[in-house]
């Protein structure tokens, strides 16, 4: 789990840096303030548009995750019942033998 963190965070360090590199690349290029305004905003529409894709594959990951633990629990709980439920029959088991041995 601390690896999909690390993970995510690495994905927004490097899209921030993506982002702040071809802004900087756009202002030092030789071309019209009007010109380098439009690359600006072009190319940040084409990262935002990069970074939702990015953010839903990690939405789709992380409901995966979610839905694989709920499994697990679920099968877990399973067992515990029926070992609970063991238990019980056991224990009245048990418990009727030595009332019929005490009669």
């Amino acid at each position: 789990m601390a690896d999909e963190k690390n993970v995510g965070g690495m994905l927004i360090a490097f899209l921030a840096g993506s982002v702040v590199g071809a802004a900087l690349g756009l202002l030092f290029a030789p071309s019209s303030g009007a010109e380098s305004r439009q690359k600006i905003k072009a190319k940040s529409l084409e990262v935002k548009d990069k970074a939702l894709e990015k953010l839903e594959a990690v939405k789709s990951e992380a409901e995966e995750l979610v839905e694989r633990g709920k499994e697990k629990v679920s099968g877990i709980k399973s067992q515990i019942q029926a070992a609970v439920e063991a238990g019980k029959d056991a224990y009245t088991q048990k418990k009727s033998e030595l009332t019929s041995e005490e009669e």
